[in-house]
């Protein structure tokens, strides 16, 4: 599928959380009961047209045990948007957050940390041990944007992420964006360019 741009999109966050649901609701649009935890990096990809735009999001949904760091800290490297995952049900997976947020920012690209969003999931749960007004403090403090989902109902997913998406394509410059911060131009914005540099050359041989 031909696409105006590619952003590089990454989950983080401690295991069990739900990053391997919320990528498959996104994604297959389905929420297997049965858990695997997630080896290393798992990849996916979902396309959304935001605006006049086609944008194209690679996914990757990483391990959440630190034994895994070291392999998926290169992930961290260009990436345009970067959703730290916590439970709602359990208080340890949202302090480890700080663990997270930092592991991204000291291992992003040089001179560029992508944005963040901070994500409260599973909030379909009867006990909910962190409250919002400490999840979105949390957010304010470190300059992150909050939501709060549900993959296994199904509440907020799609919505969450196209608004992630958009709000990243709408403040980034993305006719000079690199793929240092996780964008590169596709198919279809390079055919554009190519034909508006060809109607340039026609008027310029006409005006001559």
């Amino acid at each position: 599928m031909s696409y105006d741009y590619l952003f590089k999109i990454i989950f983080v966050g401690d295991t069990n959380v739900g990053k391997t649901a919320l990528t498959n609701r996104l994604t297959r649009n389905r929420f297997d009961f049965h858990y695997d935890a997630t080896i290393g990096v798992d990849f996916s990809s979902l396309t959304l047209d935001i605006t006049d735009k086609r944008i194209k999001t690679h996914i990757w949904d990483t391990a959440g045990q630190e034994c895994f760091s070291s392999i998926i800290s290169t992930y961290y490297r260009g990436v345009a948007g970067a959703v730290l995952v916590f439970d709602v049900g359990r208080k340890d997976s949202f302090r480890k957050c700080s663990y997270w947020l930092n592991q991204i920012i000291c291992k992003s690209s040089v001179d560029h940390t992508p944005w963040l969003f901070l994500m409260g999931n599973k909030t379909d749960k009867e006990y909910r041990a962190v409250s919002r007004e400490d999840a979105e403090q949390f957010a304010k403090d470190n300059n992150m944007i909050y939501y709060e989902t549900s993959a296994k109902e199904d509440i907020n997913v799609h919505e969450f992420y196209k608004k992630m998406i958009k709000h990243i394509a709408t403040t980034v410059d993305l006719e000079n964006a690199t793929e240092q911060q996780g964008i590169r131009k596709g198919m279809m914005c390079h055919s554009k360019l190519q034909q508006k540099e060809e109607r340039d050359c026609v008027l310029c041989c006409n005006i001559l």
